[in-house]
Parts: C-alpha cells; structure tokens; sequence
C-alpha cells in the first residue's frame, strides 16, 4: 500500500489488496458494505456506484505487453471520498504508477492535482485514458507494416499478423466501449458529487475518452480493410494454381488416353502398327492434339 497526502488530500495506491487491507480500510474509511463486499473479488464489468459521502468506480485498462505483443485488460477499482482516493488493482498498470511516481517527487505536481479529491480522480482518469494512445499508435504501426507486406505478395504471412492485431483491438474495444457510458455517468454526476468547478474537467475526460474510441474505430476499420484485400489476394493467387492444374489436368488426359489406346496388345498383328515409323506419328498426333487445346484454351481466356 502507498500512499501521498498533500493538502489534506490522501491517494492511497493498493497493488494486489487482500482481506488484511481490506479491514484496515473498513476501519480507517467506514466503507459501505456494498464497496467492502464488491472490493476483492474481480469484476468483469467497468460499473459505477455513489453512497451517501463515498463513489465507487470499476474500470479496465488496456496495458500493452511488448514482451509477448498483447493486450492484457487489468482491472482498476476507485472509491472516492471527500477526502480519499483510492485506487486498487491486481496487476501492474504502468501509466497508473508513472502518474503516482510524478505527484510523489514532484511538489508542483502534488500542489497541482491534490486541490481536491475529485480533481485529483478527473486528472488520474484524463492521463490513464490519453496513455491508451501511444498503444494504439504502436497496434496503427503494425498495420501499417501489415499492409505493405500484404502488397509485396506475403499475403499467407500476413494471415496470423492480422489476427494477433484484431484481437488487441478486440481487448481494446471489450474495455473502451462500456467505459464511455460509465465516464459519461460521472460527467453527469460530477455536478452533484463534487464542486461546479470540475465540470470542465469532468467533459474533459469525457472528450479523451471518445478519442480514444475514435482512433480505435479508425484502426478496426483499417484492419478489416486490409483483411478483406489480403484475402481476395489471396483467392486470386489459389484461383490462378486451381486454374492452372485443371488446364494441365485437361491437356495430359487426352495424351495419357492416346498412349494407353496404343499400348494395348489388340494391335500387335496390324502390319502398319508395327512400322518403325509409327511412334513418329503418334508422337506428331500427341504434339497437334496439345497445340489444339492450347489455341483453344487461349481463345476461351482460360491462358
């Protein structure tokens, strides 16, 4: 448990809470039941709760994962009073601490964020949503390279790429999306809850919130997009091989027919199958029969 206190204002940060924090936060705090019985166990759903002097917000973050390029969504837990701020979570957010480790060494920075509990929720809020940018901008990069391999005729390549993107973008999407109307609650209550003052700032996370959706949205629409190119790149290549084996297949019959035909014993007594010259001619039939399918073929624009 970490903690800053300035200007009467205390954060408290909870990695990894357990029943021990817990009860120390019933005690110091007088949590309503509902927030003490909803605090550990993991909710898959960003939600938003007011009691009489206490706010409870549920969010989830999308942290992007460079070692393994994924999208993990971890969930964080607010409870906000006119005085406290508390946030927990389960895994490590690292917008979340860079934001903590500014307002801990900073001076300024405390004298800035901590007028209020409810300032210091809307600028926590206003910087986690702007981080979800630059992953965002890392996932349009792929895309962008996607994109330029799948014109360079690596479309089979690009098959898994493509579906490793989507499904960032799907984690992106299963946490940006119920987020919009739980921020836009508090917008509204922000009025009720805390001072006028932090409308703007209340419109303001509203706003960055819906950047967000729409820089995702954009990059869903790329994706798909290329998705659907890659794929008639690739229905044309297999049309061309598929093609291909069926005009060799129709030229090779015809031959294989000609050589089994004259390979038969029946012809063993005709005098002129027997001449010397005779495989000459087949061979010449053979060669004609090919030219005449070929021409064919070409006339047909199936060449």
């Amino acid at each position: 448990m970490k903690k800053i206190i300035n200007n009467n204002i205390t954060w408290l940060d909870i990695r990894k809470p357990n029943q021990k924090d817990l009860d120390r936060l019933k005690t110091d705090f007088n949590l309503h039941p509902f927030i003490a019985e909803q605090f550990l166990p993991p909710i898959h759903r960003p939600k938003i709760e007011e009691f009489p002097g206490q706010l409870f917000i549920v969010l989830h973050f999308p942290v992007y994962k460079k070692n393994s390029n994924q999208t993990r969504l971890i969930e964080l837990d607010l409870i906000i009073t006119p005085t406290t701020l508390i946030t927990s979570h389960t895994g490590t957010i690292p917008d979340l601490e860079t934001f903590f480790i500014r307002c801990q060494e900073g001076e300024y920075n405390q004298n800035q964020y901590f007028k209020s509990s409810g300032y210091l929720l809307f600028e926590l809020l206003d910087w986690l949503i702007d981080s979800c940018l630059p992953s965002l901008d890392h996932i349009s990069e792929k895309i962008e390279k996607i994109e330029e391999k799948v014109f360079k005729g690596h479309e089979r390549e690009m098959l898994t790429e493509i579906a490793m993107v989507k499904k960032d973008l799907i984690d992106f999407n299963r946490a940006i999306k119920p987020q919009r109307s739980v921020l836009e609650i508090l917008r509204k209550k922000s009025h009720r809850v805390f001072t006028k003052e932090l409308d703007s700032m209340a419109q303001e996370v509203s706003g960055s919130i819906s950047r967000v959706w729409n820089v995702l949205e954009n990059n869903r629409e790329l994706i798909n997009a290329i998705e659907q190119t890659n794929n008639s790149l690739l229905s044309h290549k297999l049309n061309d091989i598929m093609k291909f084996l069926t005009v060799v297949s129709f030229i090779t019959f015809p031959l294989s027919v000609i050589v089994g035909f004259f390979g038969m014993n029946i012809f063993g007594n005709i005098p002129i199958i027997q001449n010397s010259f005779t495989w000459i001619i087949i061979f010449a039939f053979m060669i004609l029969t090919i030219i005449v399918m070929v021409i064919y073929f070409r006339n047909k624009k199936w060449l």
